[in-house]
């Protein structure tokens, strides 16, 4: 079930995204001025916060006490460190970058 849930989120938002990762890039850029656009700031982290409240504990699986920093945090890293993926469905980054920082244990 997992699976059908994570490649319905990746088909659909790689063929229907409002927001793609150079426009993520741009909002993150302003975050991480110390003046920056307060509208881009609140739009990457309603962003991030949207796909944690989402994701979490599905797609991907965090302790209890994991902050809004973290998580933005975990994203600027996989955003600055993969910028050949700007193209695609900024859901599609966020979500890869929270699935490899913050992957599910095998439950038994």
């Amino acid at each position: 079930m997992k699976k059908l849930i994570i490649g319905l989120m990746f088909t659909i938002s790689l063929n229907a995204d409002f927001t793609d990762g150079n426009e993520l890039q741009k909002w993150m850029n302003n975050t991480n001025k110390e003046n920056g656009n307060r509208h881009s700031v609140g739009l990457f982290k309603g962003y991030i916060s949207g796909v944690v409240d989402t994701g979490n504990n599905i797609l991907f699986c965090t302790e209890d006490g994991v902050t809004r920093g973290q998580y933005m945090a975990v994203v600027i890293k996989y955003i600055e460190n993969n910028p050949e993926k700007w193209n695609q469905g900024a859901s599609v980054i966020v979500l890869e970058a929270l699935t490899k920082a913050f992957p599910c244990k095998n439950k038994k």
